[in-house]
């Protein structure tokens, strides 16, 4: 009797009739956009702002995306023109230079023998070569990314743009899109100038031909490259010290390489 009571105790559970609730916490999602400011050019006075995604200009900085994109890229800029002399040539006679039996010397035959101090190579690589390697898109997509995001969270990229939607005053001089009134290469030297830009190297991508941008900033050299959103790679924007570009050209960048 003693064992069965003390075995019912231990079995025996009292269920609670009321359930006690536990206060529930509000947690905010993070943000999905960033402010970021629109400029005129070419004063890049800051006139409104425009939400934009923040997988752009807000990306957690992953310098593995950016290595395999550069060495992608670089790999596809490879031209595969090198041609090495092989012994398939026959640059030289085919005639073996020695008897196979009775010189007391070893075995030689003909001139073309890569093992002959001749130039030739056993396997040497012959033109065209494709030297381009394979990259998943979405790897791509997100160097491209991880680009702007570096650039702007340090304060390296410039948007040129308006917004639609509002009416936004700007100055009588500047205009919504990266090009000047007149092709002289005193526009650039100017621009250069005003904002202290006299040892960085810049960067300009337009949504479409800029033709006085292009001819003015021909006067500073490799200091200023002027080049349309489909030509972009990765290490055009990793290479720039600064960046302008234009609304219409960063909407089909975000529109291009957004990884779903």
């Amino acid at each position: 009797m003693y064992k069965q009571s003390i075995r019912r105790l231990a079995t025996e559970v009292n269920i609670p009739t009321t359930v006690s609730k536990t206060p529930s916490f509000n947690i905010a999602s993070p943000p999905k956009y960033t402010l970021a400011s629109l400029r005129s050019f070419p004063s890049l006075e800051p006139h409104t702002f425009i939400p934009l995604p923040n997988d752009f200009l807000n990306a957690p900085s992953r310098r593995d995306f950016l290595w395999s994109a550069v060495v992608f890229e670089a790999d596809r800029a490879r031209v595969g023109s090198g041609n090495a002399p092989t012994r398939s040539d026959k640059p030289f006679s085919n005639r073996k230079l020695r008897p196979q039996k009775g010189s007391g010397r070893a075995r030689l035959g003909d001139a073309n023998s890569p093992h002959m101090d001749n130039g030739l190579k056993a396997h040497g690589i012959k033109a065209p070569h494709d030297w381009s390697t394979e990259l998943p898109s979405k790897l791509y997509s997100k160097a491209f990314q991880t680009a702007f995001s570096e650039q702007y969270k340090n304060g390296k990229l410039f948007i040129i743009g308006k917004d639609q939607t509002k009416e936004t005053a700007i100055n009588e001089n500047d205009t919504d899109i990266l090009e000047f009134e007149y092709d002289y290469p005193s526009a650039t030297e100017q621009f250069v100038e005003a904002h202290e830009l006299e040892k960085l190297n810049l960067l300009f991508i337009t949504n479409d031909q800029r033709t006085n941008l292009l001819n003015s900033t021909e006067a500073i050299g490799k200091k200023a490259s002027v080049i349309i959103k489909e030509e972009v790679e990765v290490r055009d924007i990793l290479r720039a010290n600064r960046i302008y570009i234009e609304l219409p050209a960063l909407q089909w960048f975000i529109g291009r390489h957004t990884v779903v």
